[in-house]
């Protein structure tokens, strides 16, 4: 068997002068230098993969030695250099995203499973990137309405109470007292201490000596909860076991909550906001090292599955440490509603560790996200070294700015690294969100670009529908486009006027009409709001929207399906395995899915075999620009064929076997016809021995459709249940089509003049090939007219009338997901 010619060490020696000639001459020496630490790149490791600066190296370097290699960490500092020398050849940055990797946070991380004493390590922000309010603010608070505070207090130790009373006087307006302890001796002793206290009223409770703090607080005073809207908890606390690095944390913890009442007003000012469940301190210094999950992973994982949570180390770990923090009662409901009691917990031992009572501590913000709601922490500060990262609040409205910083959720993922095993299915990374507080609801359309070299039919069409719908719902909704997988060219913002180009970050998301180049995934979050309703163009855009769906859920609560524009059977796109897979598990989802299948033919092999929520078909017409530029012209000599060798279902190999078998074996009149080659540009060395051929490549809709009105034979192919547009807007012009059957796809059925080969081998196209230049042959010169294909009969299904499919959104928008209040809703909009 022949094998294909490999390059020969001159011949690459000659490229790679050539290659940087061009480059020094054009773009100068730091170029030249960037282009060769690239190719250095690709022979050690890859001119693709993860990014090493040198101000990182030590601090990232060993993690990713550990993760991923040697030859990869070197790969990323050439890779590195590559993009700072010559952005063109390496890595690429979009300027609009600059925001994301200003704000982007970092994590200590390891995908060690324990650490050798048995300890699970923890994904935790860096420390110069772990934000924290500064208290108090810098403006008064409007005081609120005062309400009772249910200020719950483990009193082990009741000598240090006196202490905790006297910064409690700090609280303005009524707080009871809820006190625990565990012998008789010491509640007289609390009772002499809390006598004096006059903000409310004092229940002192006797308590199991079981779960420390912790049981006391969330088992012992469960009934308090349903009687008060926020709560403090506190304790007594002593750390014997820390030594001297620990004796301030204490009262550290109690500056920071209680420590004046500049402070408890700047606390409670925050619970104005009705999303927050809880306030902490910022971690005491001298304990950041330790902040992991210890002993207590298990005991946290089977605790949360109990609430309805699935845990996993990878997720980021943050927790009130010491236990002490203010909350609102709602925000810890899943845990007081989960059943526990003190018999859960062990017999005091004097443990530091690996306990449930840990376990809960670890999982206590985790537990209020479960319910719908948000956390902060706060800090003094000349109580914490880090003052960077110590946030100024004002005036009120940098509450919010500050939020996008302060609160990142433990329960979403943050993992963006691309692992090696990943780099086949480059696509599907994750899409990271953050909830926003935008209550307007706005319709999002997912697309792989919008480059325009890369905007083949479906994407245009995708952009097409997602433009009618939007103009249809109107100023009552915002509008997203969110480009996946290629970078936004300038080119493509100025094709977009009215949106505007926004960071793939975390932000206020105020912008009505937003344009968002989410290709680069490290570090982004996309806002997410409660009536935020997604569009998903290419299977693992779908993915998305199902991940998405289920942050929202978590977040807000609630269900929303997702829209699907389905134009192909996607997974055939691959051999079986993982993308296969993957794809065709995207069209498993009937509640969350409402269906628009672009073509009938499509609708009728996908209706066959999956079910959806909502089910609509697109409806073939020509696109309205060749509409106009199709004009009566005499035909000529010439083939059009639609020619992608990057697209496997267009059969680009078939076609060029079958063209040139009838070149080889019709010479003298194929000598008289043109090749053109359509759709994608390529070397012209592919074709090779096709002659008289062209390759014209993307053009213009008005240059496609002048080769349109002279051409006299198209060949177009599609090996999917997809009618396909070439063959179609070919038959629109009366070109003799030749494409392909397949399933119960029959073009033929539209236009007499398209022959769809059942049984597609290159010698019957070759065949077929011959039979339409005989038959056109003696129309060269004459000027045909238009013919209007047939359209399929439907016998189910409904065709997607973009009213029709504004009103199902705007109901879903609405909550109205009831089919009767939907059904009523699209009938109504038929008579508007």
């Amino acid at each position: 068997m022949a094998q294909a010619p490999t390059e020969t060490f001159p011949q690459a020696v000659r490229r790679h002068l050539r290659n940087g000639f061009i480059i020094l001459t054009e773009r100068g020496i730091a170029s030249l230098f960037g282009a060769a630490m690239l190719e250095l790149a690709k022979i050690v490791d890859s001119p693709v993969g993860p990014f090493l600066g040198h101000r990182d190296i030590l601090r990232d370097g060993p993690a990713l030695v550990r993760a991923q290699g040697v030859r990869v960490a070197l790969g990323a500092v050439l890779r590195q250099i590559a993009a700072q020398y010559d952005p063109p050849l390496g890595k690429h940055h979009n300027p609009i995203n600059e925001p994301m990797r200003v704000n982007a946070l970092r994590y200590h991380y390891t995908y060690e499973l324990t650490k050798p004493d048995g300890v699970v390590p923890s994904r935790r922000p860096v420390n110069d990137m772990d934000f924290a309010l500064e208290i108090p603010f810098q403006f008064e608070p409007e005081p609120a309405p005062p309400s009772p505070i249910a200020v719950i207090i483990h009193a082990f130790y009741p000598d240090v109470l006196p202490d905790i009373l006297e910064r409690l006087a700090n609280i303005p307006g009524p707080a009871d007292l809820f006190l625990s302890t565990d012998s008789v001796t010491k509640k007289a002793e609390i009772e002499a201490h809390a006598a004096a206290w006059t903000k409310g009223r004092v229940e002192i409770r006797i308590l199991p000596n079981r779960g420390r703090d912790i049981a006391a607080k969330f088992i012992g005073f469960r009934d308090v909860y349903a009687r008060y809207d926020v709560f403090l908890h506190l304790h007594t606390k002593r750390s014997p076991h820390g030594g001297t690095p620990l004796a301030r944390w204490r009262d550290y913890l109690l500056d920071n909550l209680i420590g004046s009442p500049e402070i408890v007003r700047s606390i409670l000012c925050l619970f104005e906001d009705q999303r927050l469940g809880i306030v902490f301190p910022q971690h005491l210094f001298e304990i950041r090292g330790i902040l992991n999950w210890g002993y207590d992973y298990d005991l946290a994982r089977a605790l949360m599955a109990r609430i309805g949570v699935a845990l996993h180390k990878n997720l980021v770990l943050e927790f009130p440490s010491g236990s002490m923090f203010w909350g609102r009662s709602a925000a810890i409901r899943p845990l007081l509603e989960v059943g526990l009691d003190f018999q859960d917990f062990p017999e005091e031992g004097g443990h530091v560790d690996g306990t449930l009572a840990h376990a809960i501590e670890r999982c206590l913000l985790m537990v209020a996200e479960s319910a719908g709601y948000e956390w902060l922490k706060v800090v003094r500060r000349n109580l914490y070294p880090l003052a960077n990262t110590v946030l100024p609040v004002g005036e009120h409205a940098a509450i919010g700015r500050h939020r996008l910083k302060v609160f990142q959720p433990c329960l979403s993922a943050v993992d963006s690294e691309i692992l090696p095993y990943e780099k086949m299915i480059r696509e599907t990374r994750r899409v990271h969100t953050y909830p926003s507080r935008n209550e307007r609801p706005r319709l999002n359309l997912f697309v792989p670009t919008v480059n325009s070299q890369q905007k083949f039919g479906g994407i245009a069409t995708a952009l097409k529908l997602f433009s009618e719908w939007v103009d249809d719902l109107g100023h009552e909704f915002d509008r997203r486009i969110i480009v996946t997988d290629a970078e936004i060219e300038a080119e493509a913002y100025a094709a977009f006027p009215d949106y505007k180009p926004t960071p793939f970050s975390q932000s206020l998301d105020d912008v009505q009409h937003a344009i968002v180049d989410a290709s680069e995934r490290g570090g982004g979050r996309l806002d997410l709001r409660r009536h935020d309703i997604f569009v998903a163009t290419a299977w693992w855009t779908a993915d998305f929207a199902l991940e998405i769906g289920r942050d929202r859920q978590r977040y807000f609560g609630g269900d929303l399906p997702f829209v699907y524009i389905i134009q192909d059977d996607e997974p055939y796109f691959y051999g079986w395995g993982s993308k296969f897979a993957m794809a065709e598990a995207t069209y498993r989802h009937p509640d969350q899915t409402i269906a628009v299948i672009n073509s009938e033919e499509l609708f009728t092999t996908l209706s066959a075999n999956y079910r959806f929520r909502e089910t609509f078909y697109l409806p073939y017409r020509l696109n309205s620009d060749i509409d106009a530029s199709l004009k009566p012209r005499p035909r000529e000599r010439s083939i059009l064929v639609y020619g992608r060798p990057a697209v496997a279902r267009n059969a680009f190999e078939l076609v060029c076997v079958g063209i040139c078998r009838w070149q080889q074996s019709d010479p003298i009149r194929a000598s008289r016809w043109k090749i053109i080659f359509l759709g994608e540009a390529f070397e012209k060395g592919l074709i090779y021995p096709i002659q008289n051929a062209s390759v014209e490549g993307k053009v213009s809709l008005d240059l496609y459709a002048d080769f349109l009105n002279r051409a006299s034979v198209g060949i177009a192919l599609m090996i999917s249940p997809h009618p396909s547009y070439p063959p179609l807007e070919m038959a629109e012009a009366r070109l003799k089509v030749i494409t392909n059957s397949f399933a119960s796809k029959d073009l033929q059925s539209r236009y007499p003049d398209i022959v769809s080969i059942d049984g597609l081998t290159p010698d019957a196209l070759a065949a077929e090939l011959e039979r339409a230049v005989a038959e056109m042959e003696p129309r060269i010169g004459t000027i045909p007219s238009r013919r209007t294909g047939q359209v399929p009969v439907m016998r189910e299904g409904r065709s997607a009338d973009p009213v029709a499919i504004a009103a199902l959104i705007r109901a879903l928008a609405q909550g109205r997901h009831g089919v009767s209040a939907i059904a009523a809703d699209i009938a109504s909009s038929a008579y508007e």
